[in-house]
């Protein structure tokens, strides 16, 4: 853990020439630090569940890169949200360059935010209902489509996400299951959509620039995190199917949809990540997710001979290259005291 209590002197001038990570999960950690430590490039990794600092005088890190998630609450670290989101504002009140920040992360733990840019972007959603209790869902969802999805608006790899097959399931599902508001107790009643294929399309950009695409396919399970050591629970535990979950590289992915994409991830302020859609049988594409957290499938990147973590590793080196290049043009021009 780094306590981050920040004064001139623990900091020190060598912090300047650093890229901090902030992050509260190490399992996502390794690739990233192993594709820094190739270009030699220095980093001071973060931990959010410790963390002190001095609002007049925050640590003064070259390039900040947030890496927390809306999933934070689901391995013990709950609070990692609110004080990343409060740290990356005084970092960014300050001047600091911080890469994927407030405004991006924002919009990743709001499912609602999400919703309301695509909207405003003219993509296509599915219908939504948000609500905080039982009594007022009760008659505006007598005339929803079913079958609907209940997910928290703060979600994260599937987390409390139910399916309800009817009206009535649904006030079953309200009057019975515990825990379904998630940690800012908002849910979200959403149209299940058919998927051609029954798979949902990533995207992945970095900097603007599109990495790749994989089709995902489920199975007993809402969790589609890309990650290797992601825990999956099954969408029904009656069921005797296995969670799982199968990637495929996806080359042919339409130059249209990545460009809807890009216009996503450029509006919702994201430097590093990707977008979620279905594709839908009647041909058109339903946006629905937007993912700041990056994880990325070694096997993808080798069938489509793309190095995710280098492009990752290089666009932060380039980031706190112009922020050296700025310091050393401010430091020319200073004029001297007399």
């Amino acid at each position: 853990m780094i306590n981050l209590v920040a004064n001139h002197s623990s900091i020190g001038s060598d912090d300047l020439e650093r890229i901090a990570i902030l992050y509260e999960n190490d399992a996502w950690l390794g690739e990233l630090l192993e594709a820094l430590a190739a270009r030699d490039l220095p980093f001071t990794a973060i931990h959010m569940d410790d963390v002190a600092v001095i609002l007049e005088r925050p640590p003064s890190f070259g390039v900040v890169f947030n890496r927390v998630s809306p999933s934070s609450y689901l391995r013990g670290h709950g609070p990692a949200i609110a004080c990343a989101s409060s740290l990356m504002k005084i970092l960014e009140t300050h001047g600091r360059r911080v890469i994927n920040g407030s405004m991006s992360f924002s919009v990743e733990t709001s499912k609602i935010a999400q919703l309301l840019l695509l909207k405003r972007l003219g993509m296509t959603t599915p219908a939504t209902i948000m609500f905080n209790s039982v009594g007022r869902i009760a008659a505006l969802a007598r005339e929803f489509p079913f079958p609907a999805l209940l997910k928290p608006d703060c979600g994260g790899s599937g987390a409390y996400i139910r399916r309800a097959r009817s009206y009535e399931h649904l006030m079953s599902l309200l009057g019975t299951e515990r825990d379904l508001f998630g940690p800012n107790h908002l849910l979200l009643l959403q149209a299940e959509f058919a998927c051609v294929d029954k798979a949902i399309v990533r995207t992945e950009f970095i900097d603007g620039e599109f990495v790749y695409a994989m089709r995902v396919r489920a199975r007993n399970t809402f969790n589609l995190c890309p990650a290797e050591c992601c825990h999956r629970k099954a969408a029904d535990p009656s069921s005797s199917e296995e969670p799982s979950v199968q990637f495929e590289a996806y080359p042919d992915i339409p130059p249209e949809a990545v460009a809807e994409a890009r216009r996503i991830v450029q509006a919702a302020g994201l430097d590093v990540g990707g977008v979620e859609y279905a594709e839908l049988e009647d041909g058109t594409r339903s946006f629905y997710d937007i993912n700041a957290t990056s994880v990325y499938r070694p096997e993808i990147g080798a069938r489509l001979g793309v190095d995710a973590p280098g492009m990752l590793a290089a666009f932060l080196q380039r980031e706190l290259a112009e922020h050296t290049a700025r310091r050393s043009v401010r430091r020319t021009h200073q004029v001297p005291l007399r």
